[in-house]
This record gives structure tokens, C-alpha cells and sequence, in this order.
């Protein structure tokens, strides 16, 4: 087990589990999978629901959380009601409003519920892309940063955060910022909230979930929650009575990590997370795959070391080259998320659980921009102009294989078997 940040030693974590065994809690529930998405619905709709211009007789866009109850809700604290339109009286910020309730400084929110037939049971629930210009950052920040101490704060100072264990495995590095205002916000964070009900309960069980950008940085939670969690540690405070059982149900995930994340998620998530996508849907297919030569051969070259022929030192200088300019990259956006950071008092939680370590953290150069899903795939196949079951209507939508109500008719109609639900088109 570890007794410091050394990256070998959370290794030692990712492999703890094998042999691999199915979990007791794992395999796929496409009713639990339902229930979850009602929860991204309840953040992402928010705005068509609150919008008087916009029709809804079938009340689409209302969550209807069966076997849930509101915990905590980051866009209003001490909210414990779905679907509500809470009092204003025009001073701060408009907690109805997804342009200012998130977040700061990329706009997120998220959303804790307890099982109502399992107390020890909770749901963690991230919100995907709004639209509004912070969320989109998140979004549009695409290259990638370590998913091992790639997280910076203040600049240049690397926080020994772990999504994955594996060698040159890397992470969006919006959302891998987005992942870190989420857990470290001092007030509004996963990680104060945990504990918080920590004091007041046992969990047992945790379920992440997320649609669109949220599935992406719920992927990441649920990658960090098992690191920190399987830590001995216990380097965020964490009160388990014993070790939660994590699960996730992500849905229209774009691509979170490179290849190497991917199969350390593979690894620590066997059987628990699943990827729910629309094989029309266009978000899961970016962020674009770039690859190189190098990149496919780097191991076979390690394999195989010789003093090097003409064509390795063309391979050589490429990739340097190309290293360089993607790192050059990667510094600009931190430091300008390190400089946007400042306001959101995030210092305080650094302080708290990173100190002023002196542990020597490896200065990594994201090397790879090669992206893909993370998670078992549990497809589900959209239908032309969303058929008679979310159709498109008169109006062009490029996001109309995406909505997340959209998914909620094809899970009802593919996976659930509920062909009825399609009824009304909308």
C-alpha cells in the first residue's frame, strides 16, 4: 500500500483487485441506468424548463428521479426539491440561471441524491455543457495534461492527483480541471460534501453519473473516488467505515483520456462503469484522435532497443518536436486556469490536504492526443430524425441525437423494452 506520492505505488493500487472477480454490486441495470439519467436531467434541462418560450406538454424536460431524494444541490444549497424554481429577489447571483449558478471558474455543478430504499446508498450527478462561455472552455480545452499529478495549482506547482496509475496515461485537461474545481471547491466540493454527510451517516455505496460533458468528468471522479478511497492514507478525510462499492452510468461520453487512461479505468472499473451512447449521437465521437507513429511504436521500440537506424532518429525528431508544441500548449491553458482559479478559494483546500509538500512530483509533458471512451460500451442506436420517438419537429437541431431526453426515450424503448414510452413523439 502506499506511504507516499510515487506513482508505482498507486499502481500497486490498480492492480489490487486481480484476479479480477465480478463485484458484488457490478453488471449492468438498464432500470438503475434510468434512474440515473433522470439526475443529469434535472441539471442539464434546467434551463428548458425554466424557459416560458418553450412548450413542454409532455414535460420532457422534467425530471422524474424514481428512488431518489435530493441531498445536496450545488447550484442552491439547502435545495432539496426536483425540478424547482427557487425564489429571487434580483441581488447575486440567479440560482435559476445556469449562466451564473455553477461553479467557478468553469461553470460546473453537480448534485448529490440517497437512495431511498438504501440509505448507505448515494448518487453523485455532474452537469454537462451549458450554454454559456465557461462551460464551453471546458469543453474546448483539448489537449491533454498527466492523468498523474497533471493538475497544477498555483502554476507550475504539480497537486499529486490521481485519475490513473498507468504510464503516459493522460486526461482532457478541461475536464480534468473541471474534475478538480468539483472535488476541491472549499464550500461547494464533492469532497467537503462527503465528509459532511460522512459525519451524519455511512455510505456503502457510491454511483456517479453524468451526461455529455458531465459523463466525461463524472468518469474521472469515479477514477479519482477509487484511488483515494483504496489509499491507506486517507489523504482527503474520508470516513468510511469501510471501503464503498463505486459504480458509474455514463451517458454520451466524450472521449475523457488517451488510450493509456482508458485502460487503467478498464482496469479499477472492471464491470461498474458503463458508457451509454447514441451511435448517431456526434458528442461521443470528439474529442478528435490524433496519433502518431511514435505513439503506436513507443513500446515496440522500448522492446527493442538497437543503437538506432535512420528512420529512428526521423521517428525521434518528430516526436520531439511534437512533444514540444503540445506542451507549449498544455502550459498556456494551466496557466491560464491557474490564474482563473484564483478567485474561486480553492488555495484553502490545496492548503488542507496538500500542504506545502516537498515530495518531488514528476514534471510530465503530456506526449498523446490518441482519446477514447473509457467504460463498457452499452450502445444504443439512434433513430433517423428521431423517428416517432423524439422527432425532430420543424426546426433544425444538430444536437437532436444528444439530448439527454432523447437517450431517456431510447433507454425506455431498446433497453427497458418500453416501446410505449415513444408514443407523442416528443
Amino acid at each position: 500500500m502506499p506511504t507516499n506520492y510515487s506513482l508505482e505505488a498507486y499502481q500497486q493500487l490498480r492492480d489490487s483487485g486481480l484476479p479480477p472477480v465480478r463485484p458484488a454490486w457490478g453488471g449492468f441495470d438498464a432500470t438503475e441506468a434510468a434512474s440515473l439519467l433522470e439526475l443529469c436531467i434535472e441539471l442539464n434541462n434546467q434551463d428548458d424548463r425554466n424557459n416560458p418560450n418553450l412548450p413542454d406538454p409532455n414535460h420532457q424536460y422534467q425530471a422524474k428521479p424514481a428512488g431518489w431524494q435530493l441531498a445536496y444541490d450545488s447550484r442552491q444549497p439547502g435545495n432539496t426539491e426536483w425540478n424547482r424554481i427557487w425564489p429571487w429577489d434580483g441581488h447575486g447571483d440567479n440560482p435559476n440561471d445556469i449562466k451564473t449558478n455553477g461553479l467557478k471558474p468553469l461553470n460546473n455543478a453537480w448534485l448529490l441524491a440517497q437512495s431511498t430504499s438504501d440509505p448507505g446508498h448515494v448518487a453523485i450527478a455532474i452537469r454537462g455543457t451549458v450554454g454559456e462561455r465557461r462551460s464551453i472552455l471546458a469543453d474546448a480545452y483539448a489537449t491533454t495534461i498527466p492523468a498523474y499529478a497533471g493538475v497544477e495549482y498555483p502554476e507550475n506547482k504539480p497537486l499529486p492527483i490521481v485519475f490513473a496509475a498507468t504510464p503516459d496515461a493522460e486526461v482532457h485537461l478541461g475536464f480534468g480541471y473541471a474534475a478538480f474545481s468539483l472535488l476541491f471547491d472549499p464550500e461547494r466540493g464533492i469532497l467537503t460534501q462527503l465528509q459532511q454527510r460522512l459525519a451524519q451517516q455511512a455510505i456503502t455505496k457510491i454511483t456517479v453519473t453524468g451526461h455529455s460533458q458531465g459523463a466525461a468528468v463524472a468518469t474521472l471522479i469515479h477514477a479519482f473516488l477509487y484511488y483515494a478511497t483504496n489509499d491507506e492514507r486517507n489523504p482527503y478525510q474520508l470516513a468510511f467505515t469501510a471501503k464503498p462499492a463505486l459504480k458509474s452510468y455514463l451517458f454520451a461520453q466524450p472521449k475523457p483520456g488517451n488510450l493509456q487512461f482508458s485502460q487503467d479505468f478498464a482496469r479499477i472499473a472492471a464491470e461498474t462503469a458503463y458508457v451509454i451512447n447514441n451511435d448517431r449521437d456526434p458528442v461521443p465521437q470528439v474529442p478528435l484522435s490524433l496519433e502518431t507513429v511514435s505513439e503506436v511504436a513507443e513500446f515496440v521500440e522500448e522492446d527493442n532497443v538497437s543503437v538506432g537506424g535512420p528512420l529512428d532518429h526521423v521517428i525521434d525528431a518528430v516526436t520531439s518536436a511534437k512533444n514540444a508544441i503540445r506542451g507549449s500548449i498544455a502550459e498556456v491553458f494551466t496557466g491560464h486556469l491557474a490564474d482563473d482559479f484564483e478567485e474561486t478559494g480553492i488555495a484553502a483546500s490545496v492548503e488542507r490536504y496538500f500542504g506545502d509538500t516537498a515530495i518531488e512530483l514528476p514534471d510530465l509533458k503530456p506526449k498523446s492526443l490518441n482519446y477514447t471512451l473509457a467504460g463498457q460500451l452499452i450502445p444504443v442506436f439512434g433513430l433517423t430524425k428521431g423517428g416517432d420517438c423524439y422527432t425532430i419537429g420543424d426546426r433544425p437541431d444538430i444536437l437532436l441525437q444528444h439530448h439527454a431526453t432523447s437517450y431517456r426515450k431510447l433507454i425506455a424503448m431498446q433497453l427497458l423494452g418500453k416501446r410505449d414510452d415513444c408514443a407523442g413523439g416528443h
